[in-house]
């Protein structure tokens, strides 16, 4: 999936504000939102009592304008997870894990129709997202209806190019 152009005017995330149960995000693309400095134009993960986890794997997490890529409200009951092949723009996605490139800039191409349904970010020319996914964590075929190399090669993200 791509997650892009929204825009949150309180501390509830650009992108995605999860609150309850287990999120799985697995080679999404997540920018170009947009949300109060200091909070997250990607992803919240918040808890008002019940726990909320969110797992990253092969995706690009950035952050805009001085608000964060990813920020974890809530103490322990709020948790950010990396299982691997992730790309965060400014180190807040806690990519600790095999293949994570945190504080790094992803290289994508502006929101636009790069084939398929719907409108993508694909990576441009040196992107680290490209080939950088863990081998056997990627889907079928990108957001695109696109197939992706199974094993290794799958590029990290919403689209896979050739």
């Amino acid at each position: 999936s791509t997650i892009s152009g929204n825009t949150s005017t309180v501390w509830h995330g650009g992108g995605i504000f999860h609150t309850d149960g287990s999120l799985v995000v697995t080679n999404s693309t997540i920018v170009d939102n947009i949300a109060p400095a200091g909070t997250a134009s990607g992803v919240v993960v918040a808890t008002f009592g019940a726990p909320a986890d969110m797992t990253l794997t092969n995706s690009i997490m950035g952050g805009r304008d001085g608000a964060l890529a990813c920020f974890a409200e809530g103490g322990g009951a709020a948790v950010i997870t990396s299982a691997g092949g992730n790309i965060d723009n400014d180190g807040s996605c806690f990519l600790t894990a095999t293949g994570d490139q945190p504080n790094t800039d992803a290289l994508l191409g502006p929101l636009a129709d790069n084939g398929g349904p719907t409108l993508t970010h694909a990576p441009a020319a040196g992107s680290p997202a490209v080939d950088g996914a863990l081998a056997g964590a990627c889907p079928a075929t990108d957001q695109r209806g696109v197939a992706r190399p199974q094993g290794a090669g799958c590029d990290i993200g919403s689209v896979e190019i050739d």
